[in-house]
């Protein structure tokens, strides 16, 4: 059997061989869903593209770099979503295009920082994917001052305009606290990732805000922030639970938080629905098999990761960063109505 070429190519396409060429080389003249269709054919039929070469010509590297903070090799402790599950939805979406993701994992904001400045300078990607943003995130300053393509998971406060894609965190707590509130909670408790954390203060502040709208003070001794794992959950319930006047509800930034929160219920002696509830922004949808299942905003986490792909390669074709953020809204899953049992 003889070897693919660019004419058996054109051949299954239907385009010219000089289309096809322009498109394996990544021609700015050919427009992004020719390219697609070029680079699917391609894998269809077995053609190898000389990527060096490629490379040499165009001074691109045709890699993504992914930076993810991955858990040492002493962490065993659960925290929600991994970056492999980000990771796939990523890949999954740079598929039909000659980009490919490349993980670095990091152990620590610093290290991103280091790392990020490293792929910069030495131009080991054409455009970075970095998650876990800080309110006034210097990675995110570094890249623009380079003028370097990039898309974060999660917003910022304090810098310029740039591509993200996030949950909806204000609106998610917003309506967590009415809901609760309107089911008669009158002490709410938010168990909050890391403080210095973008999203954190995202939530904490729409916290502060829907407690007011409802009527209801805010109490810091009802906040906590720290790594959403079961053991933090578990330890500010038993914590919370302690107060003269303990929360009736406890809104968790994730399903490992809640997981931990439940332990917690355990070991005082609290009956959910009875004593207190819990509720969850999650990310796995494991949940729906906590006994009982709580109420939770479910993101499955194909949607933001596939995005953070697109836009990804939208951005390294140029387009402007305005046009590529994005808040996704979760869907609420009602698995209680949350009311405590008279």
């Amino acid at each position: 059997m003889s070897r693919p070429t660019i004419k058996t190519i054109a051949q299954e396409t239907g385009l010219s061989i000089a289309t096809v060429s322009k498109a394996l080389n990544d021609s700015p003249q050919v427009r992004p869903e020719t390219r697609a269709l070029v680079v699917a054919a391609a894998e269809r039929v077995g053609y190898q593209l000389n990527m060096h070469g490629v490379q040499l010509r165009t001074g691109k590297t045709y890699q993504v770099a992914a930076i993810m903070t991955a858990p040492g090799p002493k962490q065993n402790e659960w925290e929600g979503v991994e970056y492999a599950q980000l990771l796939s939805g990523i890949s999954w979406a740079l598929e039909d295009s000659p980009y490919r993701v490349s993980l670095y994992a990091v152990r620590s904001f610093e290290e991103s920082i280091t790392t990020i400045r490293q792929i910069v300078s030495l131009k080991k990607a054409d455009g970075i994917i970095v998650s876990g943003t800080h309110a006034d995130d210097p990675r995110v300053r570094l890249m623009q001052e380079a003028d370097f393509p990039f898309v974060t998971y999660g917003t910022t406060i304090h810098n310029a305009p740039h591509a993200y894609v996030d949950a909806d965190n204000e609106q998610m707590i917003r309506l967590s606290v009415a809901r609760l509130a309107e089911r008669g909670h009158s002490r709410i408790a938010l168990i909050n990732p890391m403080a210095d954390l973008s999203y954190s203060l995202t939530r904490l502040e729409a916290y502060r805000q829907a407690l007011d709208i409802a009527g209801l003070s805010f109490n810091p001794a009802l906040t906590a922030h720290g790594h959403l794992t079961p053991a933090f959950g578990r330890e500010n319930v038993l914590l919370m639970s302690g107060l003269s006047n303990p929360p009736t509800a406890y809104i968790c930034a994730n399903e490992a938080s809640a997981l931990g929160a439940f332990s917690g219920f355990h070991a005082r002696g609290l009956v959910h629905g009875r004593d207190a509830v819990i509720n969850a922004t999650d990310d796995l949808n494991v949940s729906q098999y906590f006994a009982p299942p709580i109420t939770t905003y479910f993101l499955p986490i194909h949607e933001p990761s596939e995005m953070l792909g697109r836009y990804i390669l939208r951005r390294m074709e140029g387009e402007t960063p305005q046009a590529l953020q994005t808040l996704i809204m979760p869907k609420l899953i009602e698995r209680s109505d949350d009311r405590l049992a008279k």
